[in-house]
């Protein structure tokens, strides 16, 4: 059995390490696919939001680099702030506008990029679209999986595609999942989302 594990909304704020540490105690070749806030406005608003390239962050971005270094995580684009309406109410130069500033932090920290893109909340225009794929990203769009964490293990399936959230919201947060995920065999293949999509054409 292969499985992709993804999860959104990775950041400084919020990361769990400690139940990826249990996950990876548990499964020696554990792989994950975070869909990362590079500058998440949504906490600590009266810092304006937790952008990455914050001195503060540094612990947070020394750990990523190192589990990307050992080959376990991967860190894709889930937007630029999180805000509902940056790639849904605007079009093609502003949807690259905010990629660029993405990749500019993550390239500031040294996180190496995967060309992974998800959209806050799934909402994208279609000029957008047009913008993440001229960039050479795959976008990624709701209905890629075929276990959504707050539902019940898929049957019979060969490759299984998880996908949460780090935080406990939508029934699929990593720590009220942690459980369901731990149901995995011991001898499951763990591989990136960005296989999946090599290997099988989902995109």
């Amino acid at each position: 059995m292969e499985i992709g594990c993804d999860f959104d909304d990775f950041g400084p704020l919020n990361h769990r390490f400690d139940l990826l540490d249990e996950l990876r105690l548990r499964y020696p070749k554990f792989k994950v696919t975070m869909f990362t806030i590079p500058w998440d406005i949504r906490l600590n608003p009266a810092d304006k939001g937790t952008p990455i390239t914050l001195e503060k962050f540094k612990p947070w971005v020394d750990e990523v680099r190192q589990g990307v270094k050992a080959g376990w995580l991967d860190i894709c684009l889930h937007g630029l702030t999180h805000l509902p309406e940056e790639f849904n109410r605007f079009g093609y130069d502003e949807a690259r506008q905010r990629i660029m500033a993405a990749e500019k932090m993550f390239d500031f920290c040294k996180i190496p990029l995967t060309k992974m893109f998800k959209a806050p909340y799934w909402l994208i225009s279609d000029k957008a679209k047009l913008a993440v794929k001229d960039m050479g990203y795959t976008l990624v769009e709701d209905g890629y999986y075929n276990f959504n964490l707050a539902n019940n293990w898929p049957i019979d399936a060969k490759t299984i595609i998880m996908h949460g959230h780090v935080q406990d919201v939508c029934g699929n947060g990593m720590e009220e999942s942690l459980s369901k995920i731990m149901k995995a065999p011991r001898n499951a293949k763990w591989i990136f989302l960005k296989e999946i999509y090599e290997h099988i054409s989902l995109h």
